[in-house]
């Protein structure tokens, strides 16, 4: 969920340019109050579901923290789970493997639908290499057998056209086939489709994203780490961020897509919550949604980046921005 230090000039200068072109729309039309809900709300939890064990500590986890946690996801309509299950190593594996706690939740959660978000850092490990994807796919093999219903990929920096992204999905699908879920957390579109160079990383162009949705059911955008300061302008982004691949998704075969939203508090230099936050994001969204004449069938919902960082007053701005939501605007 990273991006590269070259944002630090060309993120907020690319972005701004986008957000100031259509800002005044924002002096006209507040958003109104309909809900966009449809059940179909993701959420991106921590690795201790997984194994079984807290992560700073190394305690187990008790049991009774499925109850409070079921009861969460059920009073959000999350239907898509991001399960932590680590980092893939140089080998194509991982650490860990699932405890009987993700099998309790599994039970206790049976309308989720359970992706084994698997991260890896591509400065460390060789995407372009044949040996390493087939690896890949094995242990996408494992992951099936300990009760996933997919995989979410989220591979960084992941530049527009990265050598061997297209064969990793390819390879995926035709191993583990058409029931075996592919989602995948991407960055941002380029403004007017046109990658700037030395930040491929951080936006991708629509070619390429039109590219992994042939192969991919499911791409989250991550909506955030902007280093936006100025909430009309966050809200403009995303708003434009989603009418474009809300287009492209539903010209794909059989593609769903969510809009990652922000629940973590300040990050230097990446991220300001007064700005980016589960409000704003969810504002964007509705906006987008509201300026199109039919409500897009790809469009499943928003999905909350992350479980373990969400406060109470940040579900209750889930449930006031974006379940049940009242007019508003930044």
């Amino acid at each position: 969920m990273r991006i590269s230090s070259h944002w630090k000039i060309w993120v907020p200068l690319v972005v701004a340019i986008a957000a100031v072109s259509i800002a005044g729309w924002w002096l006209r039309h507040p958003v109104g109050a309909v809900s966009f809900d449809t059940g179909e709300n993701g959420l991106w939890i921590g690795h201790k579901w997984y194994s079984g064990r807290d992560v700073r500590s190394g305690e187990p986890v008790p049991p009774d923290e499925i109850a409070r946690l079921t009861q969460r996801l059920r009073a959000s309509r999350i239907r898509y789970l991001f399960v932590h299950v680590g980092p893939a190593r140089l080998e194509g594996d991982i650490e860990d493997s699932a405890s009987a706690l993700f099998a309790q939740l599994r039970s206790a959660y049976p309308e989720g639908v359970f992706l084994a978000w698997l991260g890896a850092r591509l400065d460390r490990v060789a995407l372009n290499q044949a040996d390493w994807r087939s690896n890949i796919v094995a242990l996408n093999e494992k992951l099936r057998s300990e009760g996933f219903d997919g995989v979410h990929f989220n591979l960084e920096p992941l530049r527009d056209a990265e050598p061997g992204y297209l064969d990793l999905l390819a390879s995926v699908r035709a191993t583990m086939g058409d029931e075996w879920i592919i989602s995948q957390a991407t960055p941002r579109s380029a403004v007017l489709d046109v990658p700037v160079v030395g930040i491929s990383e951080n936006f991708w162009s629509g070619g390429f994203y039109r590219a992994t949705m042939d192969f991919a059911n499911q791409t989250v955008l991550m909506a955030y780490n902007t280093n936006l300061r100025l909430e009309p302008l966050y809200v403009t982004f995303v708003r434009d961020q989603t009418l474009r691949l809300t287009q492209w998704a539903c010209t794909a075969r059989s593609h769903q897509l969510l809009i990652g939203i922000p629940a973590y508090q300040d990050t230097p230099d990446h991220h300001t919550s007064r700005v980016e936050n589960v409000r704003n994001a969810s504002l964007g969204v509705r906006s987008a949604l509201e300026s199109l004449a039919e409500r897009p069938t790809c469009f499943g919902g928003v999905s909350i980046y992350a479980n373990w960082v969400t406060d109470d007053s940040e579900w209750s701005d889930f449930e006031t921005h974006w379940l049940n939501p009242v007019a508003d605007r930044p």
